[in-house]
């Protein structure tokens, strides 16, 4: 979801989506907490919302010349 998004209520006779786990932000503890409870709830559905175009958080909106991370 970009950030110019946003959430409007479901038309009449539109299906609306229901999970179990709702996990804000595709940072690095939004993804460490989508594998974990994929891992040891995997019968819970999950989905993540992230506000940028892509994932990663701060690593993925900043740029840091010469340093590296794994």
């Amino acid at each position: 979801m970009a950030g110019t998004e946003t959430l409007t209520k479901p038309a009449a006779g539109q299906k609306t989506e229901h999970f179990d786990v709702l996990i804000v932000g595709a940072g690095i503890s939004g993804i460490g907490a989508a594998y974990h409870l994929q891992e040891q709830c995997p019968d819970k559905t999950f989905v993540v919302l992230e506000g940028l175009d892509g994932f990663g958080g701060t690593w993925h909106m900043h740029r840091y010349p010469g340093i590296r991370s794994d």
